[in-house]
């Protein structure tokens, strides 16, 4: 059983047809865009209104923000020796509003951190 001629002008019809209608689809796969899914919905539900299609077009063309691994995951920084005692009393008044330490404990602790500068 020979295919019929109609059969594959079709087929050639349908590809040709989704070549012009799916290139933001295409563009956002191969610049792996983090919206190409979102790109792709747009294209297929709204491309046929045309604006839809320029729009998708547009978004799939839109520059990608990545972000270097070295900014995004820094070790904190260790504080300076000359703000430990400063951080301390703030760490002791903290404690002191929250009611975990009486005004004697808290004292005691501030003159502690303050002679040991």
């Amino acid at each position: 059983m020979a295919a019929d001629v109609n059969t594959y002008m079709g087929i050639g019809t349908a590809v040709t047809a989704a070549l012009f209608y799916f290139p933001p689809t295409i563009v956002a796969w191969i610049r792996q865009h983090p919206n190409r899914v979102s790109i792709f919905l747009l294209n297929l539900l709204l491309g046929w209104t045309v604006i839809g299609w320029f729009v998708a077009l547009i978004w799939s063309a839109s520059a990608i923000r990545r972000y270097p691994l070295s900014d995004t995951f820094k070790a904190p920084e260790q504080p300076a020796p000359e703000n430990d005692s400063y951080r301390r009393l703030e760490q002791l008044a903290n404690l002191k509003e929250r009611g975990h330490l009486t005004q004697e404990e808290f004292d005691e602790e501030k003159q502690r951190v303050l002679k040991g500068r």
